[in-house]
C-alpha cells in the first residue's frame, strides 16, 4: 500500500550532525520474518559485492562465494558455495552488485553468518559476517525491511526487474548499506504483522541521526486493518533534500496496545556519485538480454519487437503478434523477446548480446538519418534505406548524385565484402523520398522501369562507370513509315 498521505512533521535539521557516507564495502544484512504455521524464522539475507574487490579480465569480473552459518555452539549448520560476476564496465567508484541469499529455516538461537568473496582473477578475499537470532516465539511484528524501491505485481506476473528481489507479490531494491540520492530519493518500508484474529495496527515512523537519539523527520501515525493470520505494513516516504550522510528509521507498530519497535539504518549520498553508478549500470545491462527486456514496459517490448519484421520472417513473429485468446502476457513478451536474441547470440561465450545492442543501434541511427516527412511519414526503419542499413549496416560505398536535366536525385550503395551487392535509391518526387528501384540483390525487388524512373542518360553517364556494369542497350528498327527509330533497352 503507497502512502501518499504520509506527512513529515517538522524536525531539527540543525540538531543533526549525519555522520559522513561511506563507500560500499562487503557486507551482509539479514531480515527476519516469522512462519506461525510452522513456527520457525524465515530469513532473507543480502549481500553487497562491491565491484572493486575483482580484477577485470578481458571484459568480464568474476568471484566466488562461500556462505557458512554457525549456530551458538559453533557448529557449521549450513554452507553453500557459487560463482558470480558482471561485466568490466561495471567497475565503477561506489558500485556494487546485490544478491538476495535464501537458506532453510532458522530455529530459536543465535547463529553467526559469514560469507567470503574470492576474486577470481588474483585469489584475493573478503569477508563479512552477521548475527542472527531465530524467534523464541511468534512476533508481534517481523524486521523491519527498508529499500529504495518497491512495487507490488499483479498475481501470476513473476518478472522482476534488473537489481530488484522479490518477497510474494512485491518487488523491491535494497542493500545492507542501503543509500538514497537525487535519482533514488524515495524511502520505502514493510514489516509483516502476525496477529491470529483481524487487529487494527497503529505506525509511526521516524528517521534519527545514526545514534538513534536526535529526530530528523517524524511521520504521522496511520492506521491500517490486519486480517487475521497477519499481514503486510509497507509505504513509501518522499525524503528529498535530505542532507547527505548517515540515518536510521524506527518503526513503532502498536497492535493491540501491545506497542513493538524496529529500526534500520540508511544513507544519502551524493547525486553525482548517483549518476556516475547508474549510468554504467544501465550501459551494461543493456548488453544483457534478460536484464534488458525486463526493465521494459509493455509499450516497449512491443516496439522493440515491431522493429523485427526487417529481419525475421513473418511466420516467427505471428505467437508475437497474436490478439484474443491467443494474445501473450507481459511476462510472455519478455520470454518471446529474450529467447528471439538468444537464438541470435553470434558470441555466447560473453554475457553482452553484441547482436542485439548492433541491431536497435542500427534501427536508432535509421530514425535519425532516414525517416520521411509528410503526409505518407515513415520511420526511418520503414524506409527502403533504412531497411537496408539495419539489415547490412554502413555500405562500403555510398554516393549521391543531385537532380540534373530529367534524372531525380538517386544514391547507389554498394557492399563489396564477400558477394558484391549494389542498390539504387530514386527520390521520384523529389521531396526526400527514397525508394529502392535497382538492386541484385536477390532478397529484394527491383522497380520494372527503373531505367526511366532514373533516366537512360543518367544511367549511362553515372550508374554505369559506378558499378562497372552495362545497363542500356539500343536497337534500331523501322517504324511504320518506314522511318528507323532508335529503341532503348534496360537490363
Amino acid at each position: 500500500m503507497l502512502l501518499p498521505s504520509l506527512v513529515l512533521a517538522l524536525g531539527s535539521m540543525a540538531a543533526s550532525s549525519p555522520q559522513p557516507v561511506d563507500p560500499p564495502r562487503l557486507a551482509v544484512q539479514v531480515v527476519r520474518f516469522y512462519v506461525p504455521q510452522e513456527q520457525h524464522t524465515s530469513v532473507l539475507a543480502f549481500l553487497q559485492v562491491p565491484y572493486a574487490l575483482a580484477e577485470p579480465a578481458a571484459d568480464r569480473i568474476a568471484w566466488h562465494n562461500t556462505l557458512e552459518v554457525f549456530d551458538g555452539e559453533g557448529r557449521r549448520v549450513y554452507d553453500e558455495e557459487w560463482w558470480a560476476g558482471a561485466p568490466a564496465s561495471f567497475r565503477v567508484p561506489d558500485a556494487y552488485g546485490m544478491e538476495a541469499l535464501r537458506f532453510p529455516a532458522v530455529l530459536a538461537g543465535k547463529y553467526r553468518i559469514v560469507v567470503t568473496v574470492k576474486d577470481s582473477l588474483t585469489g584475493r578475499a573478503a569477508t563479512a559476517e552477521t548475527e542472527l537470532e531465530g524467534f523464541a516465539s511468534a512476533p508481534l511484528v517481523s524486521d523491519l525491511l527498508l529499500a529504495s524501491e518497491m512495487r507490488v505485481v499483479a498475481p501470476g506476473d513473476t518478472a522482476t526487474l534488473p537489481g530488484e528481489i522479490a518477497r510474494g507479490n512485491v518487488r523491491f531494491v535494497t542493500s545492507p548499506d542501503l543509500m538514497l540520492d537525487g535519482l533514488t530519493p524515495n524511502l520505502a518500508f514493510l514489516m509483516e504483522v502476525y496477529a491470529t484474529t483481524e487487529q487494527t495496527a497503529t505506525t509511526s515512523l521516524e528517521v534519527r541521526d545514526p545514534s538513534g537519539t536526535t529526530s530528523v523527520y517524524r511521520i504521522a501515525p496511520f492506521e491500517q486493518t490486519v486480517p487475521a493470520g497477519g499481514g503486510v505494513i509497507r509505504g513509501m516516504v518522499p525524503l528529498e533534500g535530505l542532507p547527505e550522510g548517515k540515518y536510521q528509521v524506527v518503526a513503532t507498530v502498536n497492535v493491540g496496545g501491545t506497542a513493538t519497535e524496529r529500526s534500520a539504518p540508511f544513507a544519502v549520498g551524493a547525486l553525482d556519485e548517483a549518476l556516475a553508478r547508474g549510468i554504467a549500470s544501465r550501459n551494461a545491462r543493456r548488453g544483457m538480454d534478460e536484464p534488458w527486456f525486463n526493465s521494459l514496459s509493455e509499450d516497449d517490448l512491443d516496439a522493440a519487437a515491431e522493429v523485427l519484421e526487417v529481419i525475421a520472417k513473418p511466420s516467427e513473429l505471428e505467437v508475437y503478434k497474436a490478439r484474443g485468446d491467443g494474445a501473450l502476457s507481459v511476462s510472455a513478451k519478455r520470454q518471446f523477446l529474450i529467447q528471439f536474441w538468444a537464438e541470435r547470440d553470434l558470441d555466447r561465450s560473453t554475457p553482452i548480446n553484441e547482436t542485439r545492442l548492433a541491431f536497435y543501434d542500427a534501427i536508432e541511427f535509421a530514425n535519425v538519418n532516414f525517416a520521411e516527412a509528410g503526409r505518407a511519414a515513415r520511420p526511418g526503419w520503414k524506409t527502403d534505406r533504412g531497411r537496408i542499413f539495419v539489415k547490412h549496416g554502413v555500405p562500403q560505398d555510398r554516393t549521391s548524385f543531385p537532380s540534373a536535366n530529367r534524372a531525380p536525385p538517386f544514391e547507389i550503395w554498394r557492399y563489396t565484402s564477400g558477394r558484391m551487392r549494389y542498390y539504387i535509391f530514386a527520390d521520384q518526387n523529389n521531396l526526400g523520398s527514397y525508394r529502392l528501384v535497382k538492386t541484385n540483390d536477390l532478397q529484394e525487388s527491383s522497380s520494372p522501369n527503373w531505367c526511366e524512373i532514373v533516366t537512360p542518360q543518367a544511367v549511362i553517364n553515372e550508374v554505369e562507370p559506378y558499378l562497372g556494369q552495362r545497363f542500356v542497350t539500343s536497337s534500331v528498327s523501322a517504324g511504320e513509315s518506314g522511318n528507323a527509330i532508335n529503341a532503348v533497352n534496360c537490363s
